[in-house]
């Protein structure tokens, strides 16, 4: 069985094209069955110990889960003082009309914050890390297809991932919702502030939601917690240049109210994208109610971020030059 199991690993190696140093590893949970409790279309509470610190993360196996397939995974951080019960309430990456073949992750930040905001010290890459590493153990988990996406402070975790020399070239790509960029210098110029990012590779796919009328993360940046919020348009364009991009960029309504620019050209069109809301909040955009459009102020939006993040992940896997950069 044990001389089976190896042959089939590699031959699933050779299909996604990976290199055999890192395909024993990587596909190492393919050929296992569920840990013990768990099953197909539900939601497990595992837990692992991280830092030194026990720490716990939600994982949604898909229905159509198979264990001899590779299958995507994507990660989702919740806001700020939210928890990961509370994100994946809001995300609806888990809505079967929506997802059901990846894997959705949703990792727990000690005190409902995360890495990135003020003053907050736990390391929070460490423990992504960690829950890559202890997933990809236990499900036949594709790793050129892992993502990132969160809301508001776990939005701005979604960047310090994408900027972080090893997790860059281990995710795919990010997608972060109304996203706290923080930056420690002051005084703030949100329109000019240096962004301090260093990934190890330059063409990570990047895409940004905001609301105009965000009045918790201003959409025009500015001093918060005594720290800088960059204005949103200089924060995206910074990664379009990061990216090897020009400053062009393609700009297509998407609904009433709400615009996408594209940045980049021919393969690259469309690599790092912004979509613009003017007229929501501090939100997850969907059509649907949730826990920030039903918020005294706030409403429903005129489209549905969750479908166009999930087809923005589609499109934009890790290549073979990518996963070698982590090896």
């Amino acid at each position: 069985m044990l001389s089976l199991k190896v042959v089939f690993i590699a031959a699933l190696a050779e299909a996604l094209v990976l290199p055999k140093s890192l395909s024993s590893i990587s596909l190492e949970g393919c050929l296992k069955g569920l840990p013990h409790g768990q099953s197909i279309g539900s939601v497990a509470n595992v837990t692992i110990t991280s830092g030194g610190l026990l720490r716990y993360y939600l994982i949604s196996i898909p229905p159509t889960y198979h264990d001899e397939i590779p299958t995507p995974a994507i990660l989702s951080y919740h806001g700020g003082l939210r928890t990961a019960e509370s994100q994946l309430q809001l995300d609806e990456l888990t809505n079967p009309e929506f997802n059901t073949n990846s894997f959705v992750i949703y990792p727990q930040g000690i005190n409902d914050v995360w890495q990135g905001v003020p003053n907050v010290t736990i390391n929070d890459v460490q423990f992504t890390a960690d829950i890559l590493d202890h997933v990809q153990k236990q499900y036949c988990i594709d790793p050129t297809r892992i993502f990132a996406t969160g809301k508001s402070d776990g939005a701005g975790f979604c960047n310090v991932l994408a900027c972080d020399k090893t997790m860059s070239s281990r995710i795919a790509a990010f997608a972060p919702v109304s996203g706290a960029f923080y930056i420690d210098t002051l005084p703030c110029a949100p329109d000019e502030v240096q962004i301090p990012c260093s990934p190890s590779r330059h063409d990570i796919p990047f895409l940004e939601f905001h609301g105009g009328n965000d009045s918790t993360i201003n959409y025009h940046g500015g001093e918060r917690k005594q720290e800088c919020l960059p204005s949103i348009p200089h924060f995206i364009q910074q990664w379009a240049v990061r990216d090897g991009l020009s400053l062009h960029n393609v700009t297509t309504p998407i609904s009433s109210n709400t615009v996408s620019y594209k940045y980049g050209s021919g393969v690259n069109f469309g690599l790092v994208e912004h979509v613009y809301d003017a007229v929501i909040g501090h939100d997850w955009p969907s059509t649907a109610p949730n826990s920030d459009n039903q918020a005294a102020g706030h409403h429903i939006a005129s489209f549905n971020a969750t479908p166009i993040i999930l087809e923005f992940f589609k499109q934009h896997p890790l290549s073979l030059w990518d996963i070698l950069a982590e090896i």
